[in-house]
């Protein structure tokens, strides 16, 4: 494949990742979870903005949620094992979500079975970056695999951090509501 086609689907891809990281900083901003954050449940539009769907799982933060119904290969191993969700449990599930953009919507931890991830994942199993993935978008994928879950970062340093990286790549990005122009994106308004 060329590299510069390569290169712009993965500016693309960040930029949508940037939108979703932004939309996920709102509901955190909110006490919110999502529990089922994955590139299955974000739609983009025409204009290519990204929007966080799907709420089948969402609620306020607290403990609990019935195992069986879990996305185990983008759920966080403590939500796994206790049961406890919070948004650093969401920040886990963007990581591997990142990982799905970047690896062009390959299915995450390809050839295991659930029981396999969930098993791996708790004793430190961590995915390699996708081919082509750029190094700072591996490290933000990385550090919200931290094990611990306050070393994981919130989803406003993601979404910075993400719009910095599309920044400097030449990609239009839009952070903290504000679009590479100076405008105010939607993002900034209340649904």
């Amino acid at each position: 494949m060329d590299p510069k086609i390569r290169q712009g689907d993965a500016e693309a891809g960040g930029s949508e990742a940037s939108h979703v990281a932004e939309g996920m900083e709102y509901l955190e901003s909110r006490k919110l979870l999502h529990r089922d954050l994955a590139a299955r449940n974000i739609l983009v539009s025409e204009d290519l903005v990204a929007k966080v769907s799907d709420f089948g799982l969402a609620k306020a933060e607290r403990k609990g949620l019935d195992s069986s119904r879990l996305p185990v290969k983008w759920t966080a191993p403590e939500a796994l094992k206790h049961g406890k969700f919070t948004s650093k449990s969401d920040v886990w599930s963007f990581g591997v979500l990142l990982w799905e953009v970047f690896s062009y919507g390959r299915a995450p931890y390809p050839k295991m079975s659930l029981k396999e991830v969930s098993e791996a994942v708790e004793k430190g199993y961590r995915m390699e970056p996708p081919e082509g993935c750029p190094g700072p978008v591996h490290v933000l994928m990385s550090s919200c695999w931290e094990a611990e879950p306050a070393r994981r970062p919130p989803f406003r340093k993601l979404a910075e951090k993400l719009g910095r990286e599309l920044r400097s790549a030449g990609a239009p990005a839009s952070v903290s509501g504000q679009d590479t122009d100076g405008s105010t994106s939607p993002r900034s308004q209340e649904p």
